[in-house]
């Protein structure tokens, strides 16, 4: 049996995902219509694990533009969530209309404190 590689699995639901914010785009929707359930729950094994593919999109391109922000010496966290909310305004839109889901609020919880690590002002020691 020839298994795809983890690769490949990615690329595979990156596409799947922008296919389907394509879709929701184009209709105006902000949560997923049933007509994606089936294939929804065949690449993610359903709805938690498509939001959860969502937010992990949504965090990995904002933790990407605040790095750079910060790199610049701008790392204001408010400033990256509105640049990457310009930039991927319908993601930033469905996970907000599931914002109370489970399936994202540990995800949501994790990044958080990863924020706040990321972004404390006061001086660490080595170790």
């Amino acid at each position: 049996m020839n298994m795809p590689s983890r690769s490949a699995i990615v690329r595979r639901r990156r596409t799947f995902v922008h296919v389907v914010l394509r879709d929701l785009s184009e209709t105006g929707d902000v949560t997923v219509p049933p007509w994606w359930a089936d294939e929804i729950q065949r690449e993610f094994g359903g709805l938690s694990g498509f939001l959860a593919e969502l937010s992990r999109q949504w965090w990995t391109a904002y933790a990407a533009h605040l790095d750079a922000l910060i790199e610049l010496g701008a790392g204001d966290p408010a400033q990256a969530w509105a640049d990457v909310t310009e930039q991927m305004p319908h993601l930033r839109a469905v996970l907000d209309s599931y914002a109370g889901e489970d399936a994202l609020a540990e995800a949501e919880q994790r990044h958080c404190d990863v924020l706040r690590w990321t972004t404390r002002r006061d001086t660490r020691r080595a170790a």
